[in-house]
């Protein structure tokens, strides 16, 4: 059970999550699944984010087709990498989620989520196959956003709406 700090981390990632399925973009959430585990790297707008990158990742899934890998740096921002075109199946255990959107939230800061175009993909492996990766890759015009993120092996949490 999650307590204390990482409990208000998570409401804040789930927070931006539930914000952004509310804008313009994307249409109502279906599912979103938690994993805990290691961020190993983090970048955006070009400026490394690794040391603050959480241990925990949310992956969003709306109704219209539209997925997100969410990622929180410290107190400072919350990245979403998001796309709404078909995953493509590159092996039993590996899909690709081809990108558009990369939307960048400072939080703390009172400004609203940025949505920036973006041409990228999130790679990512079977979360019930042992430990998951999660490796996202987007360019957008404010520079290249990037994160790796390794599962701790255990199913996500998952909760439907």
């Amino acid at each position: 059970a999650l307590k204390g700090e990482a409990m208000d981390k998570l409401a804040a990632i789930l927070a931006m999550v539930l914000c952004f399925a509310q804008g313009a973009v994307a249409a109502p959430l279906s599912q979103l699944a938690t994993m805990n585990g290691r961020c190993t790297s983090l970048t955006f707008a070009g400026k490394d984010g690794s040391k603050a990158c959480q241990p925990k990742v949310v992956n969003s899934v709306h109704t219209d087709g539209r997925v997100g890998f969410t990622f929180l740096v410290g107190d400072i921002a919350v990245i979403t990498f998001s796309g709404v075109a078909p995953q493509v199946k590159d092996t039993a255990n590996i899909a690709t989620q081809p990108l558009d959107t990369v939307i960048f939230t400072l939080t703390g800061m009172g400004t609203p989520p940025n949505d920036l175009k973006a041409a990228g993909v999130c790679t990512f492996s079977n979360p019930y196959a042992g430990p998951s990766k999660i490796n996202c890759t987007a360019h957008t015009s404010n520079g290249i956003f990037r994160a790796t993120f390794v599962s701790d092996g255990k199913e996500p949490s998952i909760q439907d709406f």
